[in-house]
């Protein structure tokens, strides 16, 4: 093929597959083409080729007098070419391969992509409703409309798999979990100046290990085309994931976030998530919230307060904890001891709604760490602490102070510590617990809030042969103890909060019990959410196990203020959603339809590889005026003749002709007109929303020299090695900001575009 110009449109042969040529550009005596696979192996598939290095055959061109084919033939190519063209620009292209079912509102946010409507968007659907279908879709649809795309997807460690494996098996796009391990052994085989996060198009990461600053570091010469950060509410505290996440939100074109829980109770922190990868406040946030009751699933759920009555012992060791608790409040009243008197209150508090065992084992810890601190440890432990986000028991944060005299204290908790280890002797709650089992006798999910509570619960009930979920499981350990459940008859499930992200348990169970009210709001929709979500056919059943005359009965009530505030805030975020201007739902419902009918037509009936050459049919007319139907391909290039859009259409002969004539292709060009005026429109915006986000991605990555999250060294006397380091930043600067100003030009080819030739690819004749 060398001295051979190459067309867009153009068929050939590469590799033992056909290809059609989308565009080609070229370096001195090399050239590199674009390619889109129009093979049975390859249908979909986009690739890039170097010649004249890569051995590349011509054929003939589509545009050949037709041939004449059985009605068979004809019907299995059509429908192959008609399963795979779309109508317009912001239709879905990648949704109608993928192994999900096409339900409407989960088009939205993908449509909402295409059309250029937004690059910011929090999906905050009720949990179990599809968000992770819905980012799919997304992530699916620019990696079928940019060659060169690159997707990053942050979610909590224990989800990385589960991401990995549904964009397998739903959208076809191989993906690559990166952590220590994988970076580790991604450096045996690339060579010592090759980035392991370059190498992946798409990537899955935690933010966990991303929030490293030798990680940060890597991640500094790179640009994504969409992020994804799962579970997003964990991002809008002040902590270090949440300004790795702002740090990377900055350099990516879409930023998605999901989350079933946006709103915790905390204005401002709604707030900071809302304003996630806004660069300079230019990019509204696109909201989605929708309901059960919004997307048509009637069946609700049934929440009960089961109160428990204490046992003698447990009311004496509730009412000496409150009174203790409130001793500590009174002593560090108006002083610097406040706070960490507090934080020692609640801690104590919810380890006695745990379980007097579990409370045994933190006052045992409490006293021995206050043994072992001198007067100055007890001071600085006083210091604003931050607890361990995991099912671990409470850690060093017991040994702050609470009273003034050391020997008084002591004094309280040797008592306390004697009311504990009574009251563990015959505890109420699991005795419940084994009665509610026995009745419902169903699968049920139980979960507590720390996994020492978990284990000593597992020995409780170990009648029911308990499985166990938190947060020391491995992932092949977690896989098995899913699979188990799922199989085992009436079994049951032990979980902490740790295990419950991500799980989909909605097939298998209903009945969920709360073994102690959880903190929020947000961690009791986690938990119910494992079972109530799409694919659940039964009523959903919540129970709350408290304890009478406790202080467990006060955080029922303010956890039902909170729930209160917050389904206010999130109406006023879902009658955002709802009145944006792109009426996303009316059109979604069209799209829907549209693509299962491209998914009827690409059936296995009618499967087939489409000819480069067009088909010609002949049937006996079924009382039709029409007497002869030819569809076109029309191609649209842009500024540099690369491919930029095709469509189909059908136009109509009355006259019975079965070759092309002047009036025919006059009237082919007038359509082929059409269709590059609306494609010109509905093109634009998308486009000009991304020129926009680009520009701002370039203005950012200069003014902050390209960091993420760690600022540069200041200058030393004597030192030249921050000279060095600024030298190096300065590569970093100028490497990024040219893929913007590469994509920038991109964009820039797509303000004037034009028609390429024509072509018949099938038509029918009626005799």
């Amino acid at each position: 093929m060398q001295g051979t110009k190459l067309r867009p449109g153009d068929a050939v042969r590469i590799r033992g597959e056909r290809w059609r040529v989308a565009g080609e550009s070229a370096y001195d005596a090399a050239s590199i083409i674009e390619v889109h696979g129009c093979d049975a192996l390859n249908r979909g598939a986009r690739a890039r080729f170097i010649l004249p290095f890569e051995p590349l055959e011509p054929l003939p061109p589509s545009s050949a007098v037709p041939r004449v084919v059985g009605i068979a033939r004809w019907r299995r190519e059509a429908c192959a070419r008609l399963a795979a063209a779309v109508p317009y620009w912001t239709s879905l292209r990648a949704a109608a391969r993928a192994q999900l079912t096409i339900i409407p509102f989960q088009l939205e946010p993908a449509l909402a992509v295409t059309r250029g409507d937004g690059c910011r968007l929090l999906i905050a659907d009720d949990v179990g409703l599809g968000k992770t279908v819905q980012a799919g879709l997304i992530v699916a649809e620019t990696m079928t409309r940019t060659a060169d795309a690159r997707v990053l997807i942050v979610a909590p460690a224990g989800l990385r798999d589960q991401w990995r494996d549904e964009l397998q098996s739903r959208f076809s796009l191989r993906s690559e979990v990166l952590d220590a391990v994988g970076i580790a052994r991604a450096g045996t085989h690339l060579g010592p100046d090759v980035n392991p996060w370059s190498v992946h198009s798409i990537a899955i990461a935690s933010i966990d290990y991303i929030k490293r600053p030798d990680v940060m570091r890597s991640l500094e010469s790179l640009l994504w085309d969409v992020i994804v950060f799962d579970e997003a509410h964990t991002l809008s505290g002040r902590s270090d994931r949440a300004a790795a996440a702002a740090g990377l939100a900055a350099r990516s074109r879409c930023v998605v976030m999901l989350t079933a829980t946006p709103h915790s109770g905390d204005d401002d922190a709604f707030a900071r998530l809302c304003d996630l990868g806004d660069l300079g406040g230019e990019f509204p946030l696109i909201r989605f919230r929708r309901t059960r009751a919004d997307v048509g699933l009637p069946h609700g759920r049934r929440s009960i307060v089961l109160r428990v009555r204490p046992t003698t012992a447990e009311l004496a060791m509730h009412a000496a904890l409150a009174d203790y608790t409130r001793l500590m409040a009174a002593h560090s009243e108006g002083t610097v001891l406040a706070p960490a008197a507090g934080l020692v209150a609640a801690i104590l508090m919810r380890r006695a709604s745990s379980s007097a065992s579990s409370l045994v084992r933190s006052l045992e810890r409490r006293i021995s760490l206050l043994a072992e601190n001198t007067a100055a440890d007890r001071e600085q432990l006083a210091l604003p602490f931050v607890s361990a986000d995991d099912d671990d028991e409470p850690g060093a944060e017991l040994g702050i102070a609470g009273l003034r005299s050391a020997d008084e204290e002591r004094r309280w908790l040797d008592r306390l510590l004697s009311l504990a280890r009574d009251a563990s002797h015959s505890e109420s709650k699991p005795r419940v617990l084994q009665r509610l089992l026995r009745r419902a006798n169903q699968p049920t999910l139980v979960f507590t809030e720390y996994r020492d509570t978990l284990q000593h619960l597992a020995g409780v009930l170990v009648d029911f042969n308990p499985l166990q979920l938190h947060g020391g499981l491995t992932n092949s350990e977690r896989r098995l103890t899913l699979r188990r459940f799922n199989e085992i008859e009436r079994c049951l499930m032990l979980a902490t909060d740790a295990a419950s992200e991500g799980l989909n348990l909605q097939h298998r169970c209903r009945l969920v019990v709360n073994l102690e009210v959880p903190w929020t709001p947000t961690r009791l929709e986690q938990r119910v959410g494992r079972v109530d979500r799409f694919g659940q056919l039964r009523r959903v059943h919540a129970v709350q196990l408290v304890v009478r005359d406790s202080g467990e009965e006060a955080g029922v009530d303010r956890l039902a203020d909170r729930s209160g505030r917050i389904l206010a805030a999130l109406d006023v975020t879902r009658a955002e959603s709802t009145a944006q201007p792109s009426s996303l739902r009316a059109l979604a419902e069209p799209e829907g339809e549209r693509l299962r009918c491209a998914r009827a037509l690409s059936d296995n009936r009618h499967e087939g590889v489409p000819a480069e050459r067009a088909v010609l049919a002949f049937t006996r007319g079924r009382g039709t005026s029409h007497r002869c139907i030819w569809a076109f391909r029309l191609p649209i290039l842009d500024a540099d003749g690369h491919l930029v859009f095709e469509t189909i259409v059908g136009l109509s002969d009355s006259r019975g002709l079965v070759t092309m004539d002047d009036a025919l292709e006059q009237t082919a060009a007038l359509t082929h007109q059409r269709v590059l005026t609306v494609l010109s429109n509905n093109i634009q915006p998308w486009r000009l929303t991304m020129e926009h986000r680009e520009t701002a991605i370039a203005d950012a990555l200069r003014l902050r020299q390209a960091r993420i999250a760690a600022s540069l060294l200041q200058p030393g006397l004597f030192d030249r090695r921050t000279e060095r380091a600024a030298a190096a930043q300065a590569f970093v600067v100028r490497a990024t900001v040219q893929k913007s100003i590469a994509r920038l030009a991109l964009l820039d080819r797509l303000r004037y575009l034009r028609e390429d030739s024509r072509a018949v690819v099938f038509g029918i004749a009626f005799r």
